[in-house]
């Protein structure tokens, strides 16, 4: 997040915020979709979830950085 705030330097008002923003709701959005798994999963097996939990919130999380 801090590396998206400094590239918007030459940004001013609203806009630096909005890149702030989006920078801070995909890793959320990860946050709470891995969670929503792994209580899903966690209820059938709980190995399963962790697994399923960690695994899509790893791979999300480097498909975010590329």
């Amino acid at each position: 997040m801090l590396e998206s705030w400094e590239e918007a330097r030459p940004l001013l008002g609203p806009t630096k915020v909005n890149h702030l923003t989006q920078g801070l709701a995909g890793p959320l959005a990860t946050l709470l979709c891995s969670y929503g798994i792994y209580r899903f999963w966690t209820e059938r097996s709980e190995t399963i979830g962790i697994v399923l939990g960690a695994l899509l919130a790893a791979a999300t999380m480097i498909l975010h950085r590329m």
